[in-house]
């Protein structure tokens, strides 16, 4: 077994979901080089397109005081809402990140 890189032409992906602008999604990056990914991943972060889920995002996201679970971004950057139904209408509970 050799520990030299493959000869071919490889393809790196790297898939996150993501918040940006009080939208989130899911994004795909793909490169040919981990070089060029990496760089797409730091224009990522000067451009305020944060992960969603994961360690760091899981801290950030509040959790509805009322249901005990995690509050979904709002379109308003920065707002949480509980998406909880509670009877023929949904939970009121909202905050601020």
């Amino acid at each position: 077994m050799s520990d030299d890189l493959p000869a071919g032409e490889m393809k790196y992906s790297f898939k996150a979901h993501v918040q940006a602008h009080g939208f989130a999604g899911d994004l795909i990056i793909s490169s040919t080089t981990i070089n060029d990914l990496v760089k797409s991943i730091k224009v990522l972060e000067r451009a305020g397109i944060q992960p969603t889920n994961g360690n760091n995002s899981s801290q950030n996201t509040p959790i509805c005081p009322v249901h005990q679970r995690p509050m979904k971004p709002s379109r308003k950057p920065g707002s949480f809402y509980c998406s909880a139904k509670v009877g023929d209408d949904y939970c009121q509970e909202k905050a601020r990140a």
